[in-house]
Protein backbone atom coordinates (compact mmCIF):
# COMPACT_ATOMS: atom_id res chain seq x y z
CA UNK A 1 0.00 0.00 0.00
CA UNK A 2 1.25 3.47 -0.92
CA UNK A 3 0.42 6.33 1.46
CA UNK A 4 0.48 9.82 -0.07
CA UNK A 5 1.44 12.62 2.30
CA UNK A 6 1.49 16.33 1.77
CA UNK A 7 5.01 17.60 0.99
CA UNK A 8 6.25 19.79 3.87
CA UNK A 9 9.84 20.57 2.99
CA UNK A 10 12.34 20.70 0.15
CA UNK A 11 15.63 18.88 0.55
CA UNK A 12 18.53 19.57 -1.77
CA UNK A 13 21.08 16.81 -2.18
CA UNK A 14 23.81 15.77 -4.57
CA UNK A 15 23.74 12.17 -5.72
CA UNK A 16 27.12 10.55 -5.49
CA UNK A 17 28.60 9.98 -8.95
CA UNK A 18 26.21 12.38 -10.72
CA UNK A 19 27.77 14.25 -13.65
CA UNK A 20 28.38 17.97 -13.25
CA UNK A 21 26.29 20.46 -15.20
CA UNK A 22 29.49 22.36 -16.00
CA UNK A 23 32.59 21.51 -17.99
CA UNK A 24 36.06 21.74 -16.43
CA UNK A 25 36.63 25.11 -18.14
CA UNK A 26 33.39 26.50 -16.75
CA UNK A 27 34.25 25.27 -13.26
CA UNK A 28 37.56 27.10 -13.53
CA UNK A 29 35.67 30.22 -14.52
CA UNK A 30 33.51 29.91 -11.42
CA UNK A 31 36.65 30.16 -9.30
CA UNK A 32 37.66 33.35 -11.09
CA UNK A 33 36.37 36.33 -9.12
CA UNK A 34 36.14 38.38 -12.29
CA UNK A 35 33.47 36.12 -13.74
CA UNK A 36 29.88 36.46 -12.65
CA UNK A 37 28.30 33.23 -11.49
CA UNK A 38 24.97 34.44 -12.80
CA UNK A 39 26.42 34.88 -16.26
CA UNK A 40 27.80 31.33 -16.38
CA UNK A 41 24.55 29.75 -15.26
CA UNK A 42 22.59 31.86 -17.71
CA UNK A 43 24.79 30.68 -20.55
CA UNK A 44 24.29 27.03 -19.61
CA UNK A 45 20.51 27.47 -19.47
CA UNK A 46 20.41 28.88 -22.96
CA UNK A 47 22.34 25.91 -24.33
CA UNK A 48 19.95 23.41 -22.78
CA UNK A 49 16.87 25.15 -24.12
CA UNK A 50 18.30 25.52 -27.59
CA UNK A 51 19.15 21.84 -27.98
CA UNK A 52 16.10 20.35 -26.32
CA UNK A 53 14.01 18.35 -28.78
CA UNK A 54 10.45 19.59 -29.04
CA UNK A 55 7.77 17.10 -28.06
CA UNK A 56 5.19 16.01 -30.61
CA UNK A 57 2.08 17.68 -29.30
CA UNK A 58 -0.93 15.38 -29.11
CA UNK A 59 0.48 12.62 -31.36
CA UNK A 60 0.89 10.07 -28.56
CA UNK A 61 -2.61 10.69 -27.19
CA UNK A 62 -4.19 10.61 -30.64
CA UNK A 63 -2.47 7.31 -31.42
CA UNK A 64 -3.58 5.68 -28.16
CA UNK A 65 -7.13 7.02 -28.48
CA UNK A 66 -7.39 5.45 -31.94
CA UNK A 67 -6.90 1.92 -30.58
CA UNK A 68 -9.57 -0.34 -29.03
CA UNK A 69 -9.71 0.54 -25.34
CA UNK A 70 -9.52 -1.87 -22.38
CA UNK A 71 -9.83 -0.38 -18.88
CA UNK A 72 -8.18 -2.17 -15.98
CA UNK A 73 -8.23 -1.01 -12.37
CA UNK A 74 -5.58 -2.05 -9.85
CA UNK A 75 -7.58 -2.42 -6.64
CA UNK A 76 -6.31 -1.53 -3.20
CA UNK A 77 -5.73 -4.85 -1.43
CA UNK A 78 -6.31 -3.53 2.10
CA UNK A 79 -9.00 -0.84 2.48
CA UNK A 80 -8.62 -0.47 6.24
CA UNK A 81 -7.08 2.70 7.62
CA UNK A 82 -3.50 1.94 8.74
CA UNK A 83 -3.91 4.26 11.74
CA UNK A 84 -7.46 3.64 13.05
CA UNK A 85 -8.07 0.26 11.36
CA UNK A 86 -11.52 1.31 10.13
CA UNK A 87 -12.96 0.72 6.66
CA UNK A 88 -12.00 3.64 4.40
CA UNK A 89 -14.34 5.27 1.89
CA UNK A 90 -13.51 5.13 -1.83
CA UNK A 91 -13.10 8.60 -3.29
CA UNK A 92 -12.40 7.59 -6.92
CA UNK A 93 -9.62 6.56 -9.25
CA UNK A 94 -7.43 8.27 -11.83
CA UNK A 95 -5.65 7.28 -15.03
CA UNK A 96 -2.16 6.24 -13.95
CA UNK A 97 -0.62 5.06 -17.24
CA UNK A 98 -1.40 3.85 -20.75
CA UNK A 99 0.39 1.12 -22.71
CA UNK A 100 0.00 -0.74 -25.99
CA UNK A 101 -0.42 -4.50 -25.75
CA UNK A 102 -0.21 -7.09 -28.50
CA UNK A 103 -2.92 -9.64 -29.18
CA UNK A 104 -1.24 -12.65 -30.82
CA UNK A 105 -2.65 -13.90 -34.12
CA UNK A 106 -5.10 -16.76 -33.85
CA UNK A 107 -6.86 -19.02 -36.32
CA UNK A 108 -10.57 -19.69 -36.36
CA UNK A 109 -12.78 -21.74 -38.66
CA UNK A 110 -15.70 -20.20 -40.54
CA UNK A 111 -18.35 -22.73 -41.58
CA UNK A 112 -20.36 -21.44 -44.53
CA UNK A 113 -23.87 -22.89 -44.71
CA UNK A 114 -26.05 -22.70 -47.80
CA UNK A 115 -29.66 -21.95 -47.03
CA UNK A 116 -32.36 -23.78 -49.03
CA UNK A 117 -36.12 -23.24 -49.44
CA UNK A 118 -38.83 -25.28 -51.11
CA UNK A 119 -42.30 -24.32 -52.34
CA UNK A 120 -45.10 -26.31 -50.66
CA UNK A 121 -47.53 -25.56 -53.48
CA UNK A 122 -45.21 -27.15 -55.99
CA UNK A 123 -45.41 -30.41 -54.04
CA UNK A 124 -49.01 -30.83 -55.20
CA UNK A 125 -47.84 -31.14 -58.79
CA UNK A 126 -45.48 -33.91 -57.84
CA UNK A 127 -42.47 -31.70 -58.33
CA UNK A 128 -40.35 -30.25 -55.58
CA UNK A 129 -38.83 -26.84 -56.23
CA UNK A 130 -35.83 -26.12 -54.04
CA UNK A 131 -34.06 -22.77 -54.24
CA UNK A 132 -30.75 -22.28 -52.44
CA UNK A 133 -28.74 -19.18 -51.60
CA UNK A 134 -25.97 -18.27 -54.01
CA UNK A 135 -22.62 -19.04 -52.47
CA UNK A 136 -19.55 -16.87 -53.09
CA UNK A 137 -16.82 -18.47 -55.16
CA UNK A 138 -13.84 -19.55 -53.10
CA UNK A 139 -10.45 -17.97 -53.73
CA UNK A 140 -8.89 -21.44 -53.84
CA UNK A 141 -11.52 -24.17 -54.38
CA UNK A 142 -11.13 -27.25 -52.15
CA UNK A 143 -8.58 -25.42 -49.98
CA UNK A 144 -9.07 -24.20 -46.41
CA UNK A 145 -6.70 -21.27 -47.05
CA UNK A 146 -8.82 -18.11 -47.04
CA UNK A 147 -8.28 -14.63 -48.45
CA UNK A 148 -7.13 -13.33 -45.06
CA UNK A 149 -4.42 -15.99 -44.76
CA UNK A 150 -3.17 -15.61 -48.33
CA UNK A 151 -3.20 -11.81 -48.08
CA UNK A 152 -0.90 -12.06 -45.07
CA UNK A 153 1.33 -14.56 -46.91
CA UNK A 154 1.64 -12.11 -49.83
CA UNK A 155 2.36 -9.21 -47.49
CA UNK A 156 5.05 -11.18 -45.64
CA UNK A 157 6.75 -12.21 -48.88
CA UNK A 158 6.49 -9.16 -51.12
CA UNK A 159 6.19 -6.27 -48.66
CA UNK A 160 8.32 -7.54 -45.77
CA UNK A 161 10.81 -9.74 -47.70
CA UNK A 162 10.02 -12.89 -45.69
CA UNK A 163 10.48 -16.00 -47.88
CA UNK A 164 8.04 -18.88 -47.83
CA UNK A 165 10.32 -21.32 -46.00
CA UNK A 166 10.65 -18.85 -43.11
CA UNK A 167 6.95 -18.12 -43.09
CA UNK A 168 6.20 -21.79 -42.52
CA UNK A 169 7.51 -21.53 -38.94
CA UNK A 170 5.25 -18.55 -38.24
CA UNK A 171 2.17 -20.26 -39.62
CA UNK A 172 2.88 -23.52 -37.84
CA UNK A 173 3.32 -21.57 -34.59
CA UNK A 174 -0.31 -20.41 -34.78
CA UNK A 175 -1.48 -23.90 -35.75
CA UNK A 176 -1.71 -23.82 -39.56
CA UNK A 177 -0.31 -27.02 -41.13
CA UNK A 178 1.29 -25.76 -44.33
CA UNK A 179 4.50 -26.16 -46.33
CA UNK A 180 6.56 -23.65 -48.26
CA UNK A 181 5.65 -25.41 -51.48
CA UNK A 182 1.93 -25.04 -50.74
CA UNK A 183 2.34 -21.33 -50.07
CA UNK A 184 4.25 -20.81 -53.31
CA UNK A 185 1.71 -22.80 -55.35
CA UNK A 186 -1.22 -20.85 -53.92
CA UNK A 187 0.49 -17.49 -54.53
CA UNK A 188 1.22 -18.37 -58.16
CA UNK A 189 -2.29 -19.75 -58.78
CA UNK A 190 -3.99 -16.61 -57.46
CA UNK A 191 -1.69 -14.32 -59.44
CA UNK A 192 -2.47 -16.08 -62.72
CA UNK A 193 -6.19 -16.54 -62.06
CA UNK A 194 -7.21 -13.22 -60.52
CA UNK A 195 -4.39 -10.66 -60.41
CA UNK A 196 -3.06 -10.86 -63.96
CA UNK A 197 -5.98 -8.92 -65.53
CA UNK A 198 -5.41 -6.12 -63.02
CA UNK A 199 -1.68 -6.18 -63.77
CA UNK A 200 -2.35 -6.02 -67.52
CA UNK A 201 -4.65 -3.02 -67.05
CA UNK A 202 -1.95 -1.19 -65.10
CA UNK A 203 0.48 -1.91 -67.94
CA UNK A 204 -1.95 -0.43 -70.47
CA UNK A 205 -2.32 2.72 -68.37
CA UNK A 206 1.45 3.05 -68.11
CA UNK A 207 1.74 3.02 -71.90
CA UNK A 208 -0.52 6.08 -72.02
CA UNK A 209 1.73 8.19 -69.79
CA UNK A 210 3.72 11.02 -71.40
CA UNK A 211 6.81 10.44 -69.24
CA UNK A 212 7.98 7.02 -68.03
CA UNK A 213 10.92 6.18 -65.80
CA UNK A 214 12.61 2.91 -66.71
CA UNK A 215 15.36 0.64 -65.35
CA UNK A 216 16.25 -3.03 -65.11
CA UNK A 217 17.83 -5.39 -62.58
CA UNK A 218 19.03 -9.03 -62.83
CA UNK A 219 17.03 -11.92 -61.35
CA UNK A 220 17.89 -15.61 -61.11
CA UNK A 221 15.42 -18.22 -62.40
CA UNK A 222 16.43 -21.87 -61.99
CA UNK A 223 14.52 -23.11 -65.05
CA UNK A 224 16.35 -20.57 -67.22
CA UNK A 225 19.81 -21.00 -65.77
CA UNK A 226 21.45 -20.60 -69.20
CA UNK A 227 20.24 -17.00 -69.44
CA UNK A 228 20.56 -14.03 -67.12
CA UNK A 229 16.99 -13.01 -66.42
CA UNK A 230 15.83 -9.50 -65.55
CA UNK A 231 13.08 -7.52 -63.96
CA UNK A 232 12.34 -4.45 -66.04
CA UNK A 233 10.71 -1.72 -63.98
CA UNK A 234 8.65 1.24 -65.15
CA UNK A 235 7.31 4.09 -63.02
CA UNK A 236 5.24 7.20 -63.52
CA UNK A 237 6.75 10.47 -62.35
CA UNK A 238 5.93 11.83 -58.91
CA UNK A 239 4.64 15.05 -60.48
CA UNK A 240 2.04 15.67 -63.19
CA UNK A 241 1.34 12.02 -64.06
CA UNK A 242 -2.24 10.76 -64.44
CA UNK A 243 -1.74 8.01 -61.88
CA UNK A 244 1.00 6.85 -59.51
CA UNK A 245 2.21 3.43 -60.69
CA UNK A 246 5.24 1.15 -60.48
CA UNK A 247 5.20 -1.90 -62.75
CA UNK A 248 7.66 -4.80 -62.89
CA UNK A 249 8.04 -7.06 -65.93
CA UNK A 250 9.92 -10.34 -66.02
CA UNK A 251 12.03 -11.10 -69.10
CA UNK A 252 14.86 -13.55 -69.71
CA UNK A 253 16.95 -10.99 -71.59
CA UNK A 254 18.29 -7.44 -71.33
CA UNK A 255 17.84 -6.82 -75.03
CA UNK A 256 16.60 -3.36 -75.96
CA UNK A 257 13.72 -5.00 -77.84
CA UNK A 258 12.07 -5.64 -74.47
CA UNK A 259 11.38 -1.90 -74.17
CA UNK A 260 8.99 -1.98 -77.13
CA UNK A 261 7.35 -5.11 -75.76
CA UNK A 262 6.65 -3.34 -72.47
CA UNK A 263 5.60 0.20 -73.45
CA UNK A 264 4.85 -0.21 -77.16
CA UNK A 265 7.06 -0.14 -80.23
CA UNK A 266 5.85 3.29 -81.29
CA UNK A 267 5.81 4.93 -77.86
CA UNK A 268 5.96 8.71 -78.53
CA UNK A 269 6.72 10.07 -75.06
CA UNK A 270 9.77 10.64 -72.88
CA UNK A 271 11.68 7.75 -71.30
CA UNK A 272 13.86 8.59 -68.29
CA UNK A 273 16.68 6.05 -68.10
CA UNK A 274 20.40 5.51 -67.56
CA UNK A 275 23.08 5.27 -70.23
CA UNK A 276 22.53 1.60 -71.10
CA UNK A 277 22.74 1.07 -74.87
CA UNK A 278 19.43 -0.79 -75.04
CA UNK A 279 17.64 2.54 -74.72
CA UNK A 280 18.30 3.21 -78.38
CA UNK A 281 17.07 6.00 -80.66
CA UNK A 282 17.62 3.61 -83.56
CA UNK A 283 15.17 1.05 -82.14
CA UNK A 284 12.68 3.68 -80.93
CA UNK A 285 12.87 6.77 -83.14
CA UNK A 286 9.55 8.15 -81.85
CA UNK A 287 10.63 8.10 -78.21
CA UNK A 288 12.69 10.85 -76.59
CA UNK A 289 15.16 9.52 -74.06
CA UNK A 290 16.21 11.46 -71.00
CA UNK A 291 19.22 10.64 -68.85
CA UNK A 292 19.65 10.34 -65.10
CA UNK A 293 21.88 13.15 -63.86
CA UNK A 294 22.67 11.21 -60.68
CA UNK A 295 24.28 8.44 -62.75
CA UNK A 296 26.47 11.03 -64.46
CA UNK A 297 27.46 12.59 -61.14
CA UNK A 298 28.16 9.17 -59.65
CA UNK A 299 31.08 8.60 -62.04
CA UNK A 300 32.81 11.74 -60.76
CA UNK A 301 32.06 10.88 -57.12
CA UNK A 302 33.75 7.50 -57.54
CA UNK A 303 36.90 9.29 -58.64
CA UNK A 304 36.92 11.58 -55.60
CA UNK A 305 36.71 8.58 -53.26
CA UNK A 306 40.04 7.34 -54.61
CA UNK A 307 41.87 10.60 -53.88
CA UNK A 308 43.73 11.77 -50.80
CA UNK A 309 42.77 14.98 -48.97
CA UNK A 310 45.68 16.77 -50.61
CA UNK A 311 44.66 15.60 -54.09
CA UNK A 312 41.03 16.65 -53.49
CA UNK A 313 42.09 20.30 -53.19
CA UNK A 314 42.95 20.34 -56.90
CA UNK A 315 40.50 17.65 -58.08
CA UNK A 316 38.66 18.39 -61.32
CA UNK A 317 36.23 15.57 -60.50
CA UNK A 318 35.35 17.20 -57.17
CA UNK A 319 34.73 20.52 -58.89
CA UNK A 320 32.41 18.77 -61.36
CA UNK A 321 30.51 17.22 -58.45
CA UNK A 322 30.08 20.65 -56.84
CA UNK A 323 28.81 22.15 -60.09
CA UNK A 324 26.18 19.41 -60.37
CA UNK A 325 25.33 19.88 -56.71
CA UNK A 326 24.39 23.47 -57.52
CA UNK A 327 22.06 22.17 -60.24
CA UNK A 328 20.21 19.88 -57.82
CA UNK A 329 20.06 22.59 -55.17
CA UNK A 330 18.52 25.10 -57.55
CA UNK A 331 16.03 22.50 -58.80
CA UNK A 332 14.79 22.01 -55.25
CA UNK A 333 14.24 25.77 -54.86
CA UNK A 334 11.96 26.12 -57.89
CA UNK A 335 8.42 27.37 -57.26
CA UNK A 336 5.70 26.32 -59.72
CA UNK A 337 2.18 24.98 -60.09
CA UNK A 338 2.14 23.39 -63.55
CA UNK A 339 4.48 21.44 -65.80
CA UNK A 340 4.86 24.48 -68.08
CA UNK A 341 5.75 26.72 -65.16
CA UNK A 342 8.36 24.24 -63.97
CA UNK A 343 9.87 23.98 -67.45
CA UNK A 344 10.16 27.77 -67.68
CA UNK A 345 11.64 27.97 -64.19
CA UNK A 346 14.23 25.39 -65.16
CA UNK A 347 15.20 27.29 -68.30
CA UNK A 348 15.61 30.48 -66.29
CA UNK A 349 17.35 29.17 -63.16
CA UNK A 350 18.71 25.65 -63.75
CA UNK A 351 19.96 25.79 -67.33
CA UNK A 352 22.72 28.39 -66.67
CA UNK A 353 24.13 26.13 -63.93
CA UNK A 354 23.99 23.03 -66.13
CA UNK A 355 25.61 25.01 -68.97
CA UNK A 356 28.40 25.96 -66.57
CA UNK A 357 28.98 22.27 -65.74
CA UNK A 358 29.33 21.28 -69.39
CA UNK A 359 31.46 24.32 -70.17
CA UNK A 360 33.82 23.28 -67.40
CA UNK A 361 34.06 19.73 -68.77
CA UNK A 362 34.89 21.18 -72.18
CA UNK A 363 37.68 23.28 -70.69
CA UNK A 364 39.52 20.27 -69.24
CA UNK A 365 42.45 19.45 -71.52
CA UNK A 366 43.80 15.94 -71.98
CA UNK A 367 41.91 14.16 -69.19
CA UNK A 368 43.21 10.71 -68.31
CA UNK A 369 41.86 7.42 -67.02
CA UNK A 370 38.64 7.47 -64.99
CA UNK A 371 38.22 11.22 -65.37
CA UNK A 372 38.38 10.89 -69.15
CA UNK A 373 35.71 8.15 -69.09
CA UNK A 374 33.43 10.18 -66.80
CA UNK A 375 33.72 13.25 -69.03
CA UNK A 376 33.05 11.26 -72.20
CA UNK A 377 29.98 9.67 -70.61
CA UNK A 378 28.61 13.07 -69.54
CA UNK A 379 29.21 14.62 -72.96
CA UNK A 380 27.68 11.64 -74.77
CA UNK A 381 24.47 12.00 -72.75
CA UNK A 382 24.27 15.80 -72.88
CA UNK A 383 21.40 15.92 -75.38
CA UNK A 384 19.39 13.51 -73.24
CA UNK A 385 20.15 15.44 -70.05
CA UNK A 386 18.81 18.63 -71.65
CA UNK A 387 15.42 16.95 -72.21
CA UNK A 388 14.45 18.40 -68.83
CA UNK A 389 14.10 21.77 -70.58
CA UNK A 390 11.63 20.29 -73.09
CA UNK A 391 9.21 18.93 -70.48
CA UNK A 392 8.96 19.94 -66.83
CA UNK A 393 7.56 16.54 -65.88
CA UNK A 394 10.90 14.81 -66.51
CA UNK A 395 12.78 14.34 -63.22
CA UNK A 396 16.50 15.08 -62.90
CA UNK A 397 17.18 11.53 -61.77
CA UNK A 398 15.78 8.01 -61.62
CA UNK A 399 16.31 7.78 -57.85
CA UNK A 400 12.63 7.21 -57.06
CA UNK A 401 12.50 4.18 -59.37
CA UNK A 402 15.82 2.84 -58.11
CA UNK A 403 14.37 3.00 -54.60
CA UNK A 404 11.52 0.72 -55.67
CA UNK A 405 13.96 -1.69 -57.29
CA UNK A 406 16.19 -1.66 -54.22
CA UNK A 407 13.47 -3.21 -52.08
CA UNK A 408 12.89 -6.03 -54.56
CA UNK A 409 16.64 -6.67 -54.35
CA UNK A 410 16.22 -7.25 -50.60
CA UNK A 411 13.37 -9.68 -51.26
CA UNK A 412 15.48 -11.53 -53.82
CA UNK A 413 18.44 -11.63 -51.44
CA UNK A 414 16.31 -13.35 -48.81
CA UNK A 415 14.55 -15.64 -51.29
CA UNK A 416 17.62 -16.25 -53.49
CA UNK A 417 15.77 -17.18 -56.72
CA UNK A 418 12.57 -18.26 -58.43
CA UNK A 419 12.19 -21.87 -59.47
CA UNK A 420 10.09 -21.41 -62.60
CA UNK A 421 9.10 -18.79 -65.16
CA UNK A 422 5.56 -18.85 -63.72
CA UNK A 423 7.05 -18.07 -60.32
CA UNK A 424 9.09 -15.19 -61.73
CA UNK A 425 6.03 -13.76 -63.49
CA UNK A 426 4.05 -14.04 -60.25
CA UNK A 427 6.84 -12.15 -58.49
CA UNK A 428 6.54 -9.34 -61.04
CA UNK A 429 2.77 -9.11 -60.50
CA UNK A 430 3.03 -8.99 -56.71
CA UNK A 431 5.97 -6.53 -56.76
CA UNK A 432 3.83 -4.31 -58.98
CA UNK A 433 0.78 -4.39 -56.73
CA UNK A 434 2.81 -3.83 -53.55
CA UNK A 435 4.78 -0.89 -54.95
CA UNK A 436 1.72 0.70 -56.55
CA UNK A 437 -0.34 0.21 -53.38
CA UNK A 438 2.32 1.88 -51.26
CA UNK A 439 2.76 4.82 -53.61
CA UNK A 440 -1.03 5.33 -53.44
CA UNK A 441 -0.93 5.17 -49.62
CA UNK A 442 -2.73 1.85 -49.27
CA UNK A 443 -2.23 -0.71 -46.55
CA UNK A 444 -0.73 -3.69 -48.42
CA UNK A 445 -2.49 -6.36 -46.38
CA UNK A 446 -5.88 -4.62 -46.61
CA UNK A 447 -5.48 -4.20 -50.37
CA UNK A 448 -4.61 -7.85 -50.98
CA UNK A 449 -7.50 -9.00 -48.80
CA UNK A 450 -9.84 -6.62 -50.64
CA UNK A 451 -8.76 -8.11 -53.96
CA UNK A 452 -8.87 -11.73 -52.79
CA UNK A 453 -12.33 -11.28 -51.25
CA UNK A 454 -13.90 -9.73 -54.34
CA UNK A 455 -12.07 -10.69 -57.54
CA UNK A 456 -13.26 -14.34 -57.61
CA UNK A 457 -16.85 -13.05 -57.86
CA UNK A 458 -16.34 -10.16 -60.30
CA UNK A 459 -16.42 -9.89 -64.07
CA UNK A 460 -13.27 -8.87 -65.89
CA UNK A 461 -15.07 -5.76 -67.15
CA UNK A 462 -15.22 -4.49 -63.56
CA UNK A 463 -11.42 -4.36 -63.23
CA UNK A 464 -11.30 -0.53 -63.01
CA UNK A 465 -12.97 -0.72 -59.60
CA UNK A 466 -9.96 -2.57 -58.19
CA UNK A 467 -7.22 -0.16 -59.24
CA UNK A 468 -5.36 1.33 -56.25
CA UNK A 469 -6.82 4.82 -56.75
CA UNK A 470 -10.45 3.66 -57.11
CA UNK A 471 -12.73 5.43 -54.62
CA UNK A 472 -13.89 2.39 -52.66
CA UNK A 473 -10.38 0.91 -52.59
CA UNK A 474 -9.08 4.15 -51.09
CA UNK A 475 -11.85 4.18 -48.49
CA UNK A 476 -11.41 0.56 -47.41
CA UNK A 477 -7.65 0.09 -47.77
CA UNK A 478 -6.13 3.49 -47.03
CA UNK A 479 -3.14 3.30 -44.72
Amino acid sequence: MVILREKTEVIESVVDGQQSLFSDDELAQLQDSNVSITEVIEKQTKQVVRHRKAKSSGQRTAFLDGLPQVDKTIHLTNTDCPKYHEQMKKIGNHLYSREVRLKPAELYCVNLYQESYKCNDCDEDGKVMIISSQMPQSLLPHSYVSSSVLAKVAEYKFALALPFHRQVKLWQAVGLPVSGRQLATNIITVSQTYLKPLYERLTQLMQGENVIQMDETPFKVIDEAKNTSYFWATKTTSEFSRHQMVIFHYRNTRSGKVIGDIIGQGYPGFIMCDGYGGYSNRLYPNARFGSCLVHIRREFIRITKLLSKKQLKYSKALHAVKLLGAVFHKENELVYQTEKEKRQQRITHVKPLLDRFYQYLGSITSPQGRLCAAIKNALKLRTRVYRIFENGQIPLSNNSLEGEIRFTTLVRKNCLFAKSVRGAEANAIYYTLVATAKINKLNVYKYFKYLFDRLPNQKRSDIEAFLPWAEEVQQVCHN
